[in-house]
């Protein structure tokens, strides 16, 4: 009876032990998986976030060539997606037909490491960016002149602000008389020559949109115009020209687009890029000259008229 009962226990024991044998078996299986789960998961977020950054890179910066350019923006668009780490062969651009969108789509095959134990190898990940150059339609840092509402040339000069001994504006109520093209963007009558001159250096720092009214700045101002144009140019380091300039060239201005609506007030049709060339005249007579350029600036785009200043936005 004893040997029974030790016989027993012994086949009691093996076939406990197997039973445990099975169970740990299962369990690496479970860990095993939960190790792919969250390595390999996690490995497909990362690269996908990468595509993503590199995609939205590219898209932003082959816009900056449009509408004009769309070759060139597709060359751009490649190079910098292959310097954030695309290859080539895994890389589709496209700009739309009408010149005003790029899209930018990179793809990977991303290797599993835990993953394969289960019989995965890979996966691919893609992302895809599109970004649209429309006209720009509000803007910070507009300079306080201004040009009536007109087809404008690349490369032609313009005067943007009158002298004295200038022709008189042409207002939707007759001559604006004593007014000679400054703008004052606070609408406050007689904002003064020092914030006149401050806004020609630096911008008027609010945003101005098409369809705002804008009070005119009477008055010639020569010698504010004079300084704050001279202070633009001497700001400009690197030599830049009408046909060669970076975009953040202080002799690039962002200028209102305007139309007259009273003796007091003008309305803002969209906006322009000019590179300043300086003050021509003397004394009172000195009128502020730039050269009519097509740009992209940072602010808001839309459906305005288009006056060759664009922004660029991502749209998907």
């Amino acid at each position: 009876m004893l040997k029974d009962f030790v016989a027993k226990l012994k086949n009691k024991i093996t076939s406990e032990k197997g039973s445990v044998l099975v169970m740990v078996a299962l369990g690496m299986v479970v860990l095993l998986g939960c190790a792919s789960l969250v390595t390999d998961v996690g490995l497909l977020y990362t690269s996908r976030n990468r595509l993503i950054n590199a995609a939205d890179a590219a898209a932003l910066a082959g816009a900056q060539e449009l509408p004009d350019k769309p070759e060139m923006a597709e060359v751009v668009a490649r190079e910098y997606a292959m310097a954030n780490g695309v290859s080539e062969d895994n890389l589709d651009v496209e700009v739309s037909a009408d010149n005003r969108s790029i899209t930018v789509k990179p793809r990977q095959n991303v290797r599993f490491l835990f993953a394969q134990l289960l019989g995965f190898t890979e996966q691919e990940v893609d992302a895809e960016a599109t970004a649209l150059t429309a006209p720009l339609t509000g803007a910070i840092g507009v300079v306080p002149f201004s040009i009536e509402e007109q087809v404008l040339e690349i490369g032609k000069q313009y005067v943007l602000k009158e002298g004295a001994g200038g022709p008189a504006v042409e207002g939707a109520d007759g001559k604006m008389s004593g007014w000679y093209g400054a703008l004052d963007p606070d609408n406050h009558q007689g904002g003064g020559a020092n914030d006149y001159r401050e806004r020609i250096k630096h911008g008027y720092q609010r945003m101005l949109r098409v369809g705002d009214r804008v009070l005119v700045e009477k008055g010639n101002m020569s010698g504010p115009t004079t300084q704050g144009v001279q202070y633009r140019i001497n700001q400009c380091k690197n030599g830049c020209t009408s046909e060669n300039f970076d975009l953040d060239c202080p002799r690039v201005m962002i200028v209102p687009v305007i139309k007259p609506v009273n003796s007091k007030e003008v309305e803002i049709s969209g906006f322009a890029a000019f590179f300043l060339d300086g003050v021509q005249g003397q004394g009172n007579e000195n009128n502020v000259i730039g050269r009519f350029v097509k740009m992209v600036s940072s602010g808001e785009l839309g459906g305005g008229t288009d006056y060759g200043a664009y922004a660029v936005k991502l749209i998907h």
